[in-house]
């Protein structure tokens, strides 16, 4: 299942980094095709030293998750999915989910977020963790 994975859902991931966790299971779920706009990993930059601290995560470990969500997840560059920005500013309930649901509507998948505010629109499906570990692991 191809998913289109936000910023927040992912740094949750690092933040809980339990590995019992539904979210983690998803994470790692060979039935999960993450893919994220290129932009996050500028974010996860700009926000390290927070998310490593909430994490627990030493520098080195940190890096080391790092380098496994790079493996991870697909990010793609906006150039490969800005054909869908006119119509994801249509649909996208706040600015900052634009590159979201223009990825997702490029690769015709549902958005992996806990964010209610997404449902809000109908266009692209959203599936919060509880429901998406229901469907892949029923």
């Amino acid at each position: 299942m191809r998913l289109v994975i936000d910023a927040n859902r992912l740094f949750s991931v690092i933040i809980g980094k339990r590995l019992d966790s539904a979210a983690m299971n998803i994470f790692f779920s060979n039935d999960a095709e993450l893919y994220a706009p290129f932009r996050i990993l500028a974010e996860l930059e700009n926000n390290r030293e927070e998310i490593r601290l909430k994490s627990g995560f030493s520098h080195e470990d940190f890096d080391n998750f790092v380098s496994v969500i790079k493996l991870r997840i697909k990010f793609l560059p906006l150039e490969e999915f800005i054909d869908g920005i006119s119509e994801a500013k249509i649909i996208s309930p706040h600015s900052k989910d634009i590159e979201y649901f223009a990825l997702a509507l490029k690769l015709d998948c549902s958005i992996w977020s806990d964010e209610n505010l997404l449902k809000g629109q109908s266009e692209v499906k959203i599936l919060f963790t509880k429901e998406l570990f229901r469907i892949l692991f029923p």
